[in-house]
C-alpha cells in the first residue's frame, strides 16, 4: 500500500470517527452541543406538570432536561376552623424523592406543549441560585428492613 493510498484511508477512518463521535454527542447534548447552564428554561408538558431547568432539544424523539427542579404545592391547615387550608408553594430540585431519581430528565418532545426561556433577573431563578447555594439536604433516613427471624420449624 502507497503512502498516499495509506494517509487517505487514514483520513477516512477519522473523518468516519468524528462524524461518529459527532453524531453521538449531538444526540446525548455532550459538548460542544450541550445546553447553556447559565440559561433557564420552564417546559409545561401536556400532563400539567412544569419543570425548570437547562433545556437540550437535539435531533431524536426526546429532550433533554438538565439540573431540574419543580413547584410543589402543600395545603397548610389553619389553627382556626372557619378558616380554609392556604396552599403553599415550594421550589424543590429533582433528586430528593423516595425513589432516587436522577437530577436529568429524557422527556419526550411530543409530551412538550411549550417551553420558556426564563430571564436571568426573574424571581425562579434567583430561587434556584440560592437553592444551589445551599448546602445538600441529608439523604432520607432509611428504615431497616425486618431480617426474617431463625425459628424452629415445627416437628411432626
Amino acid at each position: 500500500m502507497s503512502v498516499r493510498a495509506l494517509a487517505a484511508t487514514i483520513a477516512l477512518l477519522l473523518a468516519v470517527i468524528l462524524s461518529g463521535y459527532g453524531w453521538y454527542a449531538s444526540s446525548e447534548g455532550l459538548a460542544p452541543f450541550e445546553p447553556s447552564k447559565d440559561t433557564w428554561t420552564a417546559v409545561f408538558l401536556s400532563n400539567g406538570q412544569t419543570y425548570f431547568g437547562n433545556l437540550y432539544l437535539g435531533p431524536g424523539d426526546f429532550a433533554q432536561l438538565r439540573d431540574v427542579y419543580y413547584l410543589l404545592q402543600t395545603q397548610v391547615q389553619s389553627q382556626d376552623p372557619q378558616r380554609p387550608a392556604q396552599p403553599q408553594i415550594s421550589l424543590q430540585r429533582l433528586g430528593g424523592e423516595i425513589h432516587g431519581p436522577k437530577n436529568d430528565m429524557r422527556i419526550t418532545k411530543q409530551q412538550i406543549l411549550f417551553y420558556e426561556e426564563l430571564r436571568p433577573d426573574s424571581a425562579l431563578v434567583a430561587a434556584i441560585v440560592q437553592l444551589k447555594l445551599a448546602p445538600p439536604a441529608p439523604p432520607p433516613a432509611r428504615t431497616a428492613s425486618p431480617s426474617p427471624s431463625a425459628s424452629a420449624s415445627p416437628s411432626r
